[in-house]
């Protein structure tokens, strides 16, 4: 004869337990970084000045990087231009 309700001892999800946790916990340096998202963040907001340089200096030190990779002589070549050869004039020499 065929039963109308499960056995008692039928397994049935728990509906108030959480999410399988992981096997692997996240290393200690992802976790600091995350931890340090809203510090960031919160100096950000409070320093927007400071905020904006970091931001150019970051965004400089990647394009030049990026640059010199490409072309690698183009760095030498502007410095050498920027240099007064031993015959230029010294600026302002033509006030006096």
């Amino acid at each position: 004869m065929k039963r109308d309700s499960p056995s008692r001892r039928t397994r049935r999800p728990d509906l108030y337990t959480g999410p399988v946790p992981a096997d692997r916990v996240p290393s200690w340096r992802a976790t600091a970084a995350l931890a340090a998202l809203p510090v960031l963040v919160l100096a950000a907001a409070a320093f927007p000045i400071a905020a904006a340089f970091a931001a150019a200096a970051v965004v400089g030190a990647v394009a030049g990087v990026a640059i010199q990779r490409r072309y690698p002589d183009a760095v030498d070549r502007a410095v050498a231009r920027a240099r007064s050869a031993p015959g230029d004039e010294r600026a302002g020499a033509a006030d006096g």
